[in-house]
């Protein structure tokens, strides 16, 4: 490996001030930590930050030599850190949400986890729950074979969390991805605007034959879905209609053809379930919304589909009802998403 490693971090900034800020002030310590460390070879660390809600000026005060990249428009989660990926020059790249704030030895210990092989696509960390720092947010992403994306071990004690592992993926939350994955698999699909872009990026990863892995060393700390709202109707057609998107782009027809009974029932309980809970139908409008599209996606997807290792149907029911409970209890509100 070169001895002029660089790694780029991006922020995405949208609403958030005060988390804004606290989350570029200990990327700055993580930064000069991983710089100080003899254990890797990265020389330099590079901030880019994307700034979705007319926040140039705080982002300016907060991170002074910072790449400020500003959209003429809210390009969302995966379309703003879409942006900065293609600005950035280091051989890795870190997702940090601009609600999450990284322990000052996190970007190291994601790096040496990614360098044990080239095959490392992605490096997920250990994320807690930053109103409940003894309880795991996220160790990962995991899929079941109905497309149920959950963050694994949401809400577990910290304790479940120490063993190093291979996960499905990595959560753009806290996440490091090699550079190469990403220009190979045209990074993320920004039509997805926020949630499961993540998910899609690694189940064609893994199609593709690259792998991630889960490094518990490197913690951070999530506020959790505070730019659209724990249990929103904005939240609900969202991943409503990304759900459906990732179905269409990346489950075999195979899989589709053996489990579309027990996904359509699924889909059916959530929908009834938020419509009771939350006394809207946006998860049955972001389902219609990706329907429209299904076609289009099918053939889209055909460039890369795969079969790929996905956990046992029903497991995600689930972990969906743990990470449900775990962040309606971080929340505070008595109300949550999935």
């Amino acid at each position: 490996m070169s001895s002029s490693q660089t790694l780029s971090v991006v922020v995405v900034a949208y609403r958030q001030r005060e988390p804004l800020v606290n989350c570029l002030r200990a990327l700055g310590l993580a930064a000069q930590e991983l710089q100080r460390s003899d254990q890797n070879e990265i020389s330099a660390v590079e901030l880019i930050v994307v700034d979705n809600g007319d926040l140039s000026e705080l982002i300016s005060e907060a991170s002074p030599d910072a790449l400020l990249l500003k959209p003429d428009s809210n390009l969302g989660f995966a379309g703003g850190a879409q942006l900065g990926i293609e600005a950035a020059s280091g051989e890795w790249i870190a997702l940090v949400n601009d609600d999450a704030t990284v322990e000052p030895d996190a970007l190291r210990w994601l790096v040496q986890a990614g360098e044990r092989d080239q095959r490392i696509g992605s490096v997920a960390a250990q994320v807690r729950f930053e109103g409940d720092r003894d309880r795991v947010n996220s160790a990962g992403i995991e899929v079941d074979s109905l497309g149920l994306a959950t963050e694994r071990l949401a809400g577990r004690p910290i304790a479940d969390a120490e063993e190093p592992r291979e996960v499905f993926g990595a959560s753009a939350c806290v996440a490091l991805y090699r550079t190469s994955m990403l220009r190979e698999l045209t990074g993320l699909d920004t039509r997805f605007f926020a949630y499961l872009e993540d998910v899609d990026l690694a189940w064609r990863a893994r199609a593709a034959g690259w792998s991630a892995v889960y490094e518990p060393r490197a913690i951070a700390y999530h506020r959790g879905s505070a730019s659209s709202g724990e249990g929103s109707a904005t939240k609900y057609f969202l991943v409503g209609r990304n759900r459906v998107r990732l179905l269409a782009r990346n489950a075999t027809t195979r899989q589709l053809g053996l489990l579309w009974p027990a996904i359509v029932l699924y889909d059916l309980a959530y929908i009834t379930y938020t419509a009771l809970t939350d006394r809207n139908l946006a998860a049955l409008h972001g389902r219609i919304a990706g329907l429209r599209e299904w076609r289009s996606l099918r053939r889209e997807g055909r460039a890369w589909r795969r079969e790929v290792a996905l956990c046992s149907p029903w497991t995600g029911w689930i972990q969906s009802l743990r990470q449900h409970l775990a962040y309606r209890r971080a929340a505070g509100t008595g109300r949550g998403g999935l």
